[in-house]
């Protein structure tokens, strides 16, 4: 007696759906690989070539679009440049208005609310009288981005910022007064700086309009973040790696390496773990198979994870398909390789194998003994054959003359020595557990073995584990038919 099993499929039918599996996963990986690139590959490109000094004699509509780095010595006025979404009051980004003694124009940077430390302290020091200054460090600062032409909305911004500016108030209120202007003008600019500044203010006290502004963005290249730049180019690699994983398996066909059947003259044993191997590659089949089931679903929740978050939290549209959709497929991809990489360790059939045969060594250390046990399970033939397949487990095993065994689909068995055994019952274990705040219930169904001599309120000696009634029900009744004399069977 055998017990069926409904989700057994011909070996070439499975071939087929691992065929299917990995050109689908190389198809979905090149193509989530090729949007990435398109999204951040010309300006990663950009911030890999390294930033590009803008000099004193380039031209910026030149170097518009280009990553570059320019020196900041003179940043005159600040003004927020973008808030949080939803809250007026938290500001984002901060511009800077900053003057360029070379080009005797201004030109704006962007900054983050966490990094505008250099500008912000350097402006400081600018509004204060010159002797003061020179106590201060007054190292320019560096920023690196991406050179961009200002809209009008942005240049609005900065004029504004200019008209609040402490330092261009001061030398307009200075100017508004010869006699005044004589008496503090060496107070303010009376060192190399303030040469500059009143440079500066004597340029907007003229009123010649500046035809084209500039803006830096730090930390950009044509508007992505650098560090959203990482993100989607990292995504976009491990794309291409498992796209390139999936074709190796693609072209290597999943070929079995069971080796050559051992001869008739080859040992019990080697014969025995031989025929073990064919239900043994078929469990780690579908535990590799399962596994990718699970991989998958695991980048799909972290992509639609972390794409609901972005949008809950109303951040940018653009912020959500560079920031959010990369970070999550990243963290999928990773969830999904770390689930493949584990049962990739479990599902070997040559440690399974060698597993059982180290396991039936401790059953049977006397020389010998393992041979017989072999030779007994070989000769009792899949008509005596019985096993159960379950979404996390299997179960199989043979009834022989002298022992009953069954072995689970990690290769640990349960051996009866029949010469021992005096009854057969069945019983049902039911009870729950506690997972975090919910109880999860479970039931399994059992056959106790009891050896001669031992009490039915003892425990039983030996006992197979079945998952489900069916499962036990056939084991039982594929006992009933093989029949020890002596030996009492309740089925029910």
């Amino acid at each position: 007696y055998n017990i069926p099993n409904s989700s057994k499929m011909p070996d070439e039918r499975k071939k087929e759906m691992k065929k299917v599996r990995n050109i689908v996963t190389m198809v979905c990986a090149l193509a989530a690989a090729a949007a990435l690139w398109m999204l951040a590959g010309p300006q990663f490109l950009k911030f890999r070539g390294g930033a590009v000094p803008l000099g004193p004699e380039d031209d910026p509509a030149q170097a518009q679009g280009k990553y570059v780095s320019h020196e900041v010595a003179y940043p005159v006025a600040s003004y927020v440049a973008e808030y949080y979404s939803g809250d007026p009051d938290r500001a984002k980004d901060y511009g800077y208005v900053v003057y360029d003694a070379d080009r005797k124009n201004f030109f704006c940077i962007r900054e983050s609310d966490q990094r505008d430390g250099d500008y912000a302290s350097l402006l400081y020091n600018l509004e204060l009288m010159a002797e003061l200054r020179a106590t201060k460090d007054m190292t320019p600062a560096v920023v690196e981005g991406s050179l961009e032409l200002m809209d009008q909305a942005g240049i609005e911004r900065a004029l504004a910022a200019l008209e609040e500016s402490e330092i261009v108030s001061r030398y307009y209120e200075l100017r508004g007064d010869e006699s005044y202007y004589e008496s503090y003008a060496d107070t303010y600019y009376g060192d190399e700086y303030g040469k500059v500044l009143e440079e500066m203010g004597q340029v907007l006290y003229d009123g010649a309009a500046q035809a084209e502004w500039y803006c830096i963005e730090s930390g950009s290249v044509n508007g992505l973040v650098i560090s959203d730049m990482w993100i989607c180019v990292l995504a976009a690699g491990l794309s291409v790696l498992i796209a390139l994983g999936s074709l190796v398996s693609l072209i290597a066909g999943g070929k079995s390496d069971r080796g050559a059947r051992p001869a008739d003259t080859a040992s019990a044993m080697e014969r025995f773990l031989y025929e073990q191997r064919g239900w043994v590659e078929e469990w780690c089949r579908y535990s590799l198979g399962r596994a990718s089931r699970s991989a998958y679903i695991a980048v799909a929740i972290w992509v639609v994870l972390l794409g609901a978050l972005g949008y809950f939290i109303k951040m940018p549209t653009q912020k959500i398909f560079v920031f959010y959709l990369p970070l999550g497929l990243l963290l999928g991809e990773l969830t999904a390789l770390f689930i493949l990489w584990v049962q990739k360790g479990q599902s070997k059939p040559k440690k399974i194998l060698k597993r059982m045969a180290k396991h039936i060594g401790k059953a049977f250390p006397a020389p010998g003994a393992q041979e017989e046990f072999a030779e007994d399970f070989l000769k009792a033939g899949e008509e005596w054959a019985f096993r159960e397949k379950k979404k996390d487990s299997m179960l199989y095993g043979r009834l022989g003359d002298r022992y009953w065994s069954s072995f689970w689909g990690h290769g640990v068995p349960t051996i009866v020595d029949v010469s021992k055994l005096e009854r057969v019952e069945p019983e049902t274990i039911s009870g729950s557990v506690r997972s975090g705040k919910v109880r999860v219930s479970y039931e399994s169904y059992v056959a106790k073995f009891y050896y001669q001599g031992t009490a039915l309120y003892d425990n039983a000696d030996k006992a197979f584990t079945f998952q489900t009634l069916s499962g036990r029900a056939g084991f039982l009744a594929l006992a009933v038919k093989k029949g020890v004399d002596g030996v009492k069977i309740r089925e029910s």
